[in-house]
């Protein structure tokens, strides 16, 4: 939940699952099924080393980075912060006319 604050607190949107016992696959699954672009995970081992596993699911990747670091991370790999969509679209629309 903490994750999820910071991430709002950067205009990101997330969410976080609330079942007791998430399993991994069905997750992953359901945010496939719902466009969702990224998923940032945090298991025991991340919990105790103050990191998190951030999967691109399109791209099937995974890297594990501190949690002081997941906003930046998350921007490089070109996540827009909420109310900056249209902006984005926009400013692609204008690079795509320039080349």
């Amino acid at each position: 939940m903490k994750l999820t604050q910071m991430l709002w607190d950067a205009n990101i949107s997330a969410e976080f699952s609330q079942k007791d016992n998430p399993k991994l696959k069905y997750e992953i699954e359901d945010a496939l099924n719902r466009g969702i672009p990224f998923m940032v995970i945090v298991g025991e081992d991340e919990a105790k080393e103050d990191t998190c596993k951030v999967k691109d699911l399109k791209a099937r990747t995974e890297e594990t980075v501190p949690v002081s670091e997941l906003v930046s991370m998350l921007r490089k790999m070109g996540v827009i912060p909420v109310g900056c969509e249209l902006a984005a679209e926009l400013l692609a629309e204008q690079e795509g006319e320039s080349n």
